[in-house]
C-alpha cells in the first residue's frame, strides 16, 4: 500500500518505507544560505525502504558556508559504495529535481 509523504513541499506516493527521518523539510530556502547555516549538518533526511535501501541526504562539510547537499542512494548496508551519489547547492527547485528524479526511479 503506497502512503503519501510530504517532502519540501511536494508529495509522494511511496510504499515499503521503514522508516522516515525529515529535518530537511525545516529549513527556509527563503533565507539566504548563510542564515540558515547553522541548520546544515549531515544528518538531515533519511528514508529506509524494507527491501533495506536507503536514501540519504546531509550537508557536507557539516555547517560550511561551501558546503553542498551530498544525495546518496545506499544499497545493503554498503555505505563506501553509494549505488547513486550526487549533489545539489542552495537552491530548492534544483534539490527537489534531483529527489524527485532517485524517488522515481
Amino acid at each position: 500500500m503506497k502512503n503519501n509523504y510530504n517532502i519540501l513541499g511536494n508529495t509522494y506516493h511511496m510504499e515499503n518505507v521503514e522508516n522516515i527521518y525529515d529535518e530537511l523539510s525545516n529549513l527556509d530556502f527563503h533565507k539566504n544560505l548563510l542564515e540558515e547555516i547553522n541548520q546544515l549538518d549531515e544528518d538531515l533526511f533519511q528514508i529506509v525502504f524494507n527491501d533495506g535501501v536507503i536514501i540519504d541526504i546531509g550537508w557536507y562539510p557539516s555547517f560550511d558556508i561551501n558546503g553542498e547537499f551530498i544525495i546518496q542512494v545506499i544499497s545493503a548496508g554498503d555505505w563506501e559504495n553509494p549505488s547513486i551519489k550526487i549533489s545539489s547547492g542552495w537552491d530548492k527547485n534544483d534539490l527537489v529535481t534531483k529527489l524527485s528524479g532517485i524517488l522515481k526511479q
